[in-house]
């Protein structure tokens, strides 16, 4: 009997104002620069981003919804970002996030183990925080395998949607 009805899934980048001072001595110059952050396949950056790549109906316990996520420095200083925190609609239906970066794309696929993964983050949905910053380049990319798990105790008929927010800093 399927347990949970629907998962959505999307992701938030937060935005900040940044700035600092500095003496400039004459025959200085001032060099400005853009932090952004981009996710998905196109690389938005609108400040949300519909990650329905990660959305599964009709699961029960231990299955699992999992897709890729790209991360992009979409600006024209080097930056450093990770997840910031995983919230749910419905936090009484139990979640396991598992993050981890793969190769590429292919190896995060829909079902089946990704290959090449190195994990960041294993624990609960709710309050999910990958600790390491990640260093990206301007114009890099990282590609996310992200990965949410029913656990066993999920109640019948149920459902929840799940937004993921990374933050960004110079870096």
């Amino acid at each position: 009997m399927p347990v949970l009805g629907l998962i959505f899934f999307s992701t938030q980048q937060t935005g900040a104002l940044w700035s600092d001072t500095e003496n400039i001595a004459e025959g200085q110059s001032i060099t400005s620069g853009t932090l952004d952050i981009a996710v998905g396949a196109g690389g938005t950056t609108q400040a949300s981003y519909p990650f329905t790549a990660l959305a599964k109906s009709g699961m029960t316990p231990g299955a699992f919804a999992q897709a890729p996520l790209t991360v992009r420095n979409s600006g024209n200083v080097a930056m450093r970002y990770r997840l910031q925190n995983a919230n749910q609609s419905n936090p009484a239906v139990p979640l396991t996030l598992t993050v981890s970066t793969v190769p590429n794309e292919a190896a995060c696929p829909a079902t089946g183990n990704p290959s090449g993964a190195t994990q960041l983050y294993s624990g609960a949905m709710v309050g999910a925080q990958v600790p390491q910053l990640r260093a990206l380049a301007p114009g890099a990319s990282e590609v996310l395998c992200m990965r949410g798990t029913l656990d066993s105790s999920a109640a019948p008929n149920t459902s929840t949607t799940a937004t993921f927010t990374f933050a960004a800093e110079v870096g």
